[in-house]
């Protein structure tokens, strides 16, 4: 197991790059994201990356209320300039920016969406003759160039959407084994972990670098509403379950699932901020199972709700019961 697995992100703002490259490689297609506080009020420069090294080269990015998003990209005598006309939505919240370019295709196209939105809310525009992104420039944008203002953070990957959310811990959580409470960065595949269900080899344990902002940004589970005696870092779409007289009382079962973001009050749960990049580990026993941390039991290893070992609250169901128990919830035992 390596330090650098990254869900398919080629590089990450406060990162660079996250695998090793050849200093002359070009990037010929792939997507760009930049995560923004909303909301956008005044003309900006979002981004501006110069250099003169070799040849003149320019990748920056700017805002303004009524033209929109520009996306300046110069490499030699060859410009390319990309518009996403506005004015842009706006709110509060999370709007993510997406550059998608396929340099071999001359096509590129721009998106502009509002995140947390229903019924999603987003604006695109598209066009030919984008230019490759040489890996030396990111690297340097991505070290050089720290978000600041409303930019929250940026990164690239190959595919075609940003890498989806997926359920984590910290490195520093404690999992129950046959041989006690085991960091989770610290575990390897054959280690026996202890689920609900009894003792199982752990497959897989797959280390993460990931934003730690914007729509990506983890969850601590504060002591003693959730870990026993320590806090608990955990994605915001981490499941863990949930019991108390209220549960049993409105849904008719011992304990439920919930997603730790749900559970972000600024007191028993933060939004935790204080990293750009977070280092993580996703755990994989081969069944979906739940699992112990410092007495709290975090689901693992479901692909669908119907692959769940409890019952998944919906949202309204949520709102519902953190009503019902004063905002101050009951981990299951």
């Amino acid at each position: 197991m390596t330090d650098s697995f990254h869900q398919g992100w080629v590089a990450l703002s406060d990162r660079g790059l996250l695998n090793p490259a050849a200093p002359d490689a070009l990037l010929h297609q792939g997507l760009f994201v930049m995560e923004l506080a909303l909301p956008l009020q005044n003309a900006s420069l979002l981004l501006d990356h110069q250099s003169n090294t070799g040849w003149p080269r320019t990748f920056a990015i700017f805002h303004d209320p009524a033209t929109g998003i520009v996306i300046l990209h110069r490499q030699g005598k060859d410009v390319a300039r990309h518009v996403l006309p506005g004015p842009l939505p706006q709110g509060k919240g999370t709007a993510r920016l997406s550059f998608q370019f396929n340099a071999p295709a001359r096509h590129w196209s721009l998106s502009f969406e509002l995140l947390g939105t229903d019924p999603p809310v987003t604006i695109t525009a598209e066009g030919q003759n984008p230019l490759p992104i040489p890996l030396s420039d990111l690297q340097t944008l991505c070290t050089k160039h720290r978000p600041s203002g409303p930019v929250l953070w940026f990164g690239l990957t190959e595919g075609k959407a940003p890498p989806g959310a997926a359920p984590w811990i910290g490195l520093r959580t404690p999992v129950e084994t046959s041989l006690g409470p085991v960091l989770a960065g610290h575990l390897k595949p054959g280690d026996i972990v202890i689920t609900e269900d009894g003792p199982l080899p752990l497959r897989a344990a797959q280390r993460l670098a990931l934003p730690a902002r914007g729509s990506f940004v983890p969850v601590l589970l504060r002591a003693p509403f959730f870990g026993q005696t320590q806090d608990l870092l955990v994605s915001a779409d981490q499941l863990l379950a949930i019991s108390g007289p209220e549960v049993e009382y409105i849904f008719g079962t011992d304990a439920v699932l919930m997603p730790a973001g749900s559970l972000v009050d600024g007191r028993t749960s933060l939004s935790d901020q204080r990293r750009a990049i977070t280092g993580s580990v996703a755990l994989d026993l081969g069944t979906p199972a739940l699992i112990e941390s410092n007495g709290c039991l975090l689901a693992i290893g479901h692909e669908a709700a119907h692959d769940l070992p409890l019952r998944c609250l919906q949202t309204y169901e949520v709102l519902t019961l953190m009503t019902l128990l004063g905002r101050t919830p009951r981990r299951a035992a």
